[in-house]
């Protein structure tokens, strides 16, 4: 009984709660825990998007659920995978990012972008006067901007997919 007296406290739950499926009170929740209440809507998979080098966005028709606030808010939205390590400081590698189409995207903002039509980047997106910036936000230095003069052909070639909004971890993944 010493050891679940030490694990109860260091979860900051009672001995019953550890022992007992429901606690007199009925209520399972630890002490200071905020019960979540809600239901959770599918939102469309569409597939993978680099946070690295551009690659070919791959269209996957899954559904994933994720909270019913967050879908409420953004009707429009839909997930991508995100693969890589070039947004790791803002979404880890195997996340899904939540991208709407519809949020305008300012300097600064996380985005989804298109780069040749069928490749695609999950960065920092900054138009600038004559340049248009794709910056990293990433633990990793190899990673660095990529600029797009504004009149060139490539620039040409970029088209704004959405911003990202949220971003989720996969149900089995460890980090």
């Amino acid at each position: 009984m010493g050891k679940v007296e030490m694990i109860a406290d260091v979860l900051g739950v009672s001995i019953d709660d550890l022992l007992f499926e429901e606690t007199p009170s009925g209520n399972n929740l630890p002490p200071n825990a905020i019960p979540v209440k809600g239901k959770s809507w599918e939102v469309p998979l569409y597939g993978s998007i680099a946070a690295g080098v551009p690659l070919e966005m791959l269209r996957v028709e899954e559904y994933i659920e994720v909270p019913e606030a967050i879908a409420e808010n953004h009707p429009t939205a839909f997930l991508l995978k995100v693969n890589g390590d070039s947004m790791n400081k803002i979404v880890p590698n195997g996340a899904y990012a939540l991208i709407d189409p519809s949020e305008e995207v300012n300097n600064g903002d996380v985005a989804a972008v298109a780069v040749n039509g069928q490749d695609a980047t999950l960065k920092r997106f900054y138009q600038l006067h004559n340049t248009i910036a794709l910056e990293p936000d990433s633990y990793n230095p190899e990673h660095v901007a990529k600029l797009y003069d504004s009149n060139s052909e490539d620039s040409a070639n970029l088209r704004l997919i959405g911003k990202m909004v949220w971003y989720m971890s996969p149900v089995n993944i460890k980090y």
